[in-house]
């Protein structure tokens, strides 16, 4: 039950933090195989980062999908936001768990 709590408390903080990311945009994001940039396609980004933790439909008006990394606790997660297939920017969101 408190596992659901802080998941669900986490994730409003993600949506939270997509309104007030546009000070936290980025060109790329690191991954453990590589770099995801901006006009990478969906495929590209799945090789170079593997499956994302979070998958967020439509979440604001200049993103159709935005894809939510989490590197670990001692990294910031990234949201890499998609428009028409194609990476448009990088988020980068509070510290990972």
């Amino acid at each position: 039950m408190l596992r659901i709590i802080v998941m669900s408390s986490f994730f409003c903080f993600v949506l939270i933090s997509f309104a007030f990311a546009s000070m936290n945009e980025f060109e790329s994001c690191r991954c453990n195989n590589g770099l995801a940039s901006r006009g990478d396609t969906k495929q590209e980004v799945l090789e170079e980062c593997g499956k994302p933790v979070r998958i967020f439909s439509n979440p604001r008006r200049d993103c159709g999908e935005i894809w939510v990394y989490n590197f670990g606790p001692n990294e910031f997660m990234q949201g890499i936001c998609f428009e028409s297939d194609r990476v448009k920017k990088v988020i980068s969101l509070d510290r990972g768990y």
